[in-house]
């Protein structure tokens, strides 16, 4: 278990999420080519001159706050296909182009309320 502070404490989780099996492929991109598919506010992270876009495949496990799980709903493959970027006040994120999800429920919670593609 990882522990130490982060840059925020959340005083009402809404899930927990564990990640299994992840795969981290990445390919520099000229940042001009990665900012033309971000939204206003945001700009294209630099590393070694480039933009990367990753690749992302992984086994997901989520449960309520409490750590109950349903079998079939809570455990699930997923790909997102993402880039990292920094907002007006320089703060660094991840934006996602793509989340796929082998769990119908589990795409449509990430679209509406998280407002991933």
């Amino acid at each position: 278990m990882l522990t130490g502070a982060g840059p925020f404490t959340i005083e009402r989780p809404v899930m927990r999420q564990r990640w299994e099996r992840l795969t981290f492929l990445h390919w520099p991109f000229e940042p001009a080519v990665v900012q033309r598919l971000l939204p206003d506010g945001l700009a294209a992270d630099q590393f070694d001159g480039a933009a990367w876009v990753g690749l992302v495949p992984f086994f997901m496990h989520v449960a309520t706050p409490g750590g109950h799980e349903l079998p079939w709903v809570s455990r699930f493959c997923e790909t997102n296909v993402r880039t990292y970027v920094r907002d007006r006040a320089g703060r660094a994120g991840i934006w996602f182009f793509s989340l796929d999800a082998a769990r119908l429920g589990a795409v449509a919670v990430a679209r509406t309320t998280y407002r991933l593609p």
